[in-house]
C-alpha cells in the first residue's frame, strides 16, 4: 500500500526546531523478503529519497485521526521517538489507515487500532519495501500533490482523472461541450475556470461543489430555468463570491442568481440583458457589478437599497433623450391592484415581509412563498406590489455607489412599481 502525501515528521526527543510538511511517500511493507520479517513503514521524502523505516508491531504507541474528515492524521512511533504528521486526501489516507489496521488485525475486523499491538504476524500479504528511481522520482514531479491546473490544449487533460488535492483548476480554449463528472469529486476544489468553451448546461450536482469563484464566461450557457438549478445547492450558496457568465448571449440575468447569498462580485459583460432582476437587493454582500455591453435602459428602483462599491453599466442603452416619463397619476392604479383577491402565498408574503421575517435563511418560510417573495418587486416605500404594473423609466435615481460607471449623456433611469396614488405622486 502506497500513499502519496505531505508530511512533517516531530522527534519528541528533541525541543524546538521547524515544523515543515514535505512531499511523501509513505508505503507499508516488509522489511526484507524473508518470510518472519516483520511489516514496517518505510517514508520517503524530498530530502531523504533513500528511506526510513519504522517498525509496525509493538512500536507504534498511538494513532491520532481526529482530524481524518480533513485529511489529517499522526502516527506515534516508540522507536525512534517520532510523531509522523500526515496530510492527504480524505479517501486515500482512510484507506491507508484501514491496511495498517488490518496489519494488526488480519482478517479480525472487530478489534481496533488503539488496541492492535499483538506481535503475531499479518494475515495481510504485503510486498517487500524498496526504493527504485522511479518512486523517488515521483516526488519531484509537479503534478504531485499538486494545487492548481491549467489546461489550455487537449491532448494536457488527464486521462486518470485530476488530484483530488487540487484547490484551483481552469479549464479553457479546448470546445469542452459537456461538464465532467469526475469535478463532483474534488472536495478541495476552490476556484474553477470554464471560460472559452461550449458548455451549454451544468447539472445540478454541480451545485454540491464549495467553489468561491467560477468562471464560466464565453460559453453557450441557455436561458431557460434548468440551465441554472445548481445555483439553488446550499454548498455553492454559502460559498460562491465570484461569478463570471459574460459573453453567453443571455437575454436575461438569470434569476437564481440571488439565491448566491455570499456573492461580491457578479460579472455578466457582452450579453443580451435588457432588464435586470428587482430581487437583485437581496443580495447583501453583492459588492460589484458589471454589465457592460448589455441592452439595458433602466435599472430597478430596489437597487438603492445596495451598498456597492462599484456598479459598471457602460456600453448599455441609459441614453437621456430617450426618457419615457408616463403620467403615473391614474385611478385604475390602485383597481387593478385589487381586481382579484390575492392568493395564499401572496398573503404569506406579506405577513413574511411586515413581521421582518428573515426569510432568506434556509427553512425559516415554505420555498413557495420564498419564490413569491424574490420575484415580487417593491415600492419604493417598501410595500410589495404583487398585481401592479411596472412603469419603465419612470425616474432618475442615486445609488448607494461609490463607482459608477457610465457613458457620456447617460442618466440611471429606474423601473418602479407604485403600491398606491401616494407613492405615485413622489414622482
Amino acid at each position: 500500500m502506497k500513499l502519496v502525501c505531505e508530511t512533517c515528521t516531530i522527534n519528541r526527543a528533541m525541543s524546538g526546531g521547524k515544523r515543515v510538511f514535505l512531499k511523501t511517500i509513505l508505503a507499508i511493507g516488509k522489511g526484507s523478503e524473508r518470510k518472519a520479517d516483520e511489516p514496517k513503514i518505510m517514508l520517503i521524502t524530498t530530502s531523504n529519497k533513500t528511506g526510513t523505516k519504522y517498525g509496525v508491531l509493538q512500536n507504534i504507541n498511538k494513532i491520532f485521526t481526529r482530524f481524518l474528515d480533513e485529511g489529517k492524521a499522526t502516527i506515534s512511533f516508540l522507536v525512534p521517538e517520532h510523531d509522523v504528521q500526515i496530510k492527504s486526501d480524505k479517501i486515500q489516507l482512510t484507506a491507508f489507515l484501514k491496511v495498517l489496521k488490518l496489519v494488526f488485525t488480519g482478517d479480525r475486523p472487530s478489534e481496533t487500532l488503539g488496541a492492535a499491538q499483538s506481535s503475531q504476524p499479518s494475515a495481510v500479504r504485503l510486498s517487500c519495501l524498496t526504493v527504485n528511481n522511479k518512486k523517488a522520482s515521483m516526488l519531484g514531479s509537479t503534478n504531485v500533490l499538486a494545487t492548481r491546473c491549467v489546461i489550455k490544449h487537449r491532448k494536457d487533460y488527464p486521462t486518470k482523472g485530476f488530484s483530488r488535492l487540487l484547490v484551483s483548476l481552469q479549464i479553457s480554449d479546448i470546445k469542452l461541450c459537456r461538464l465532467d463528472t469526475q469535478l463532483m469529486l474534488l472536495p478541495q476544489l476552490r476556484s474553477l475556470n470554464l471560460s472559452n468553451n461550449c458548455i451549454q448546461q451544468l447539472p445540478r450536482k454541480f451545485g454540491q461543489l464549495r467553489l468561491t469563484d467560477l468562471d464560466l464566461s464565453n460559453n453557450k450557457l441557455q436561458d431557460t430555468a434548468d440551465s441554472w438549478e445548481w445555483l439553488m445547492e446550499p454548498n455553492l450558496q454559502s460559498t460562491l463570491q465570484m461569478l463570471n457568465i459574460s459573453g453567453n448571449e443571455l437575454s436575461f440575468l438569470p434569476i437564481n442568481v440571488i439565491y448566491a447569498r455570499t456573492l461580491v462580485t457578479l460579472v455578466a459583460n457582452n450579453n443580451l440583458i435588457s432588464k435586470i432582476p428587482f430581487a437583485l437587493w437581496k443580495m447583501t454582500q453583492l459588492r460589484e457589478i458589471s454589465l457592460v455591453s448589455n441592452r439595458i435602459t433602466a435599472i430597478p428602483e430596489t437597487l438603492r437599497r445596495m451598498r456597492l462599491q462599484k456598479l459598471d453599466l457602460s456600453s448599455n442603452q441609459l441614453f437621456e433623450n430617450e426618457a419615457t416619463v408616463q403620467d403615473l397619476r391614474m385611478e385604475e392604479l390602485t383597481a387593478t391592484a385589487h381586481s382579484q383577491p390575492s392568493s395564499l402565498f401572496e398573503l404569506a408574503a406579506r405577513v413574511a415581509i411586515n413581521r421582518k421575517i428573515p426569510y432568506w435563511l434556509p427553512g425559516k418560510v415554505p420555498f413557495t412563498v420564498l419564490e413569491t417573495l424574490h420575484r415580487t418587486p417593491l415600492c419604493g416605500c417598501g410595500q410589495p406590489c404583487f398585481e401592479s404594473k411596472v412603469y419603465e423609466r419612470a425616474k432618475v435615481v442615486t445609488l448607494n455607489c461609490v463607482h459608477i460607471i457610465l457613458n457620456a449623456n447617460q442618466q440611471l433611469f429606474a423601473d418602479c412599481v407604485f403600491c398606491s396614488q401616494k407613492c405615485s405622486r413622489k414622482v
